[in-house]
């Protein structure tokens, strides 16, 4: 009987799984039977995890052949989202320039349905999204070139720290909230945050932010928010930027020549006006921040 009761909720499982592909106000639910009809391919992949070197061969489905299924075309980026949340955008470039698959086999086993995964070889493994509930296309909505930017260290200096961060124990710092308002009078949708080692994430504020800390380590701050799973925190906050306003993290950095390699901006003005709490000054936009004025200043513009 206990056998039978097993297996009736694992085919209950089954058939409650599908991952929603949204594409404009199109939505289709691909069920587990739907992903078992498509074409399948082999893919090997070699990893260096924690010093260790992983080597797996997969199976599974090619993403472009569900979106040639669905005549999805018009997109520039695809943002596969897990059911804790857990969220990754993949440019169309890299999927359709590589071997980019749904992998439902490793190493011989099948997998559950909360562990069918994205693999795409030629990309960090920290994008390998699994327990996929979401695909949705996305186009391209480029942030404009920052007209202003604030210095983190300078709200920091006149924000009392705080010795509790619930719900996280132990840590010292700030609420991304009480930091990031004075540079923006207001937080709402999407924010660009960038970490010192370049990984970016575009967050709708009230969904992953609203309730994320600045948590203190050395010299750095670690953003991390209860509403985030554990994989998305960024280590070493760098950037932080809402439409044409932004804040840098400026010990990440010795120059605007750095942030801009960070950012792959193509390029920016020659001068910039520098402002602190007592005069204004113009000045060459590559000079290093620990020379002069820039070690005093306050926020910039263009």
């Amino acid at each position: 009987m206990k056998i039978k009761l097993v297996g009736i909720i694992m085919l209950l499982n089954s058939l409650l799984f599908s991952i929603e592909l949204i594409d404009a106000d199109r939505i289709v639910q691909i069920d587990r039977a739907k992903l078992q009809n498509y074409n399948k391919i082999e893919i090997t992949t070699q990893r260096n995890k924690d010093g260790e070197e992983k080597n797996d061969n997969w199976i599974g489905i090619k993403i472009t052949d569900i979106l040639d299924e669905f005549k999805v075309t018009n997109y520039d980026k695809l943002c596969f989202i897990s059911s804790d949340n857990y969220l990754v955008r993949i440019s169309k470039e890299d999927l359709l320039s590589n071997e980019s698959i749904l992998a439902l086999v490793r190493n011989g086993k099948n997998l559950d349905d909360e562990h069918i995964r994205l693999v795409i070889p030629s990309i960090r493994d920290m994008f390998w999204i699994q327990d996929i509930s979401t695909i949705k296309t996305e186009t391209i909505s480029d942030l404009p070139f920052p007209h202003t930017i604030h210095f983190a260290e300078s709200i920091l200096h006149q924000t009392q720290i705080r010795e509790e961060l619930p719900p996280f124990v132990k840590v010292s710092g700030y609420t991304f909230t009480e930091i990031m308002s004075s540079a923006f009078p207001f937080l709402k949708d999407e924010i660009l945050i960038v970490g010192k080692d370049g990984v970016k994430h575009n967050l709708d504020y009230d969904n992953y932010l609203k309730n994320a800390v600045l948590i203190k380590r050395d010299n750095s701050l670690d953003l991390r928010s209860p509403d985030m799973p554990a994989g998305m925190w960024i280590k070493d906050l760098a950037y932080v930027q809402i439409f044409d306003v932004a804040v840098i993290f400026i010990n990440h950095f010795s120059s605007l020549e750095d942030v801009r390699s960070l950012l792959d901006w193509d390029n920016f003005p020659e001068k910039v006006i520098l402002h602190t709490d007592e005069k204004t000054e113009k000045h060459i936009s590559s000079e290093k921040f620990n020379f002069g004025i820039w070690s005093k200043a306050r926020w910039l513009e263009w």
